[in-house]
């Protein structure tokens, strides 16, 4: 059961991750675009540990 607070973090999330997505399809100095890809890469992790949080996939679940 997805939690207020982990779901506002989860929309927080994504609509960071699409709002870097954006900036990068602008012109950037190679320092800004450095910068929005490391903040890019930190929002996506933390949207997986939300998910992580939200829907934890049991160790069974990778076993074939």
């Amino acid at each position: 059961m997805m939690l207020q607070g982990e779901a506002i973090e989860h929309f927080v999330c994504r609509e960071n991750i699409a709002r870097y997505q954006r900036i990068l399809r602008t012109y950037l100095t190679a320092e800004e675009r450095r910068f929005v890809e490391r903040r890019l890469r930190e929002e996506q992790s933390a949207l997986e540990q939300v998910a992580g949080r939200i829907h934890p996939v049991s160790e069974s679940a990778y076993v074939t």
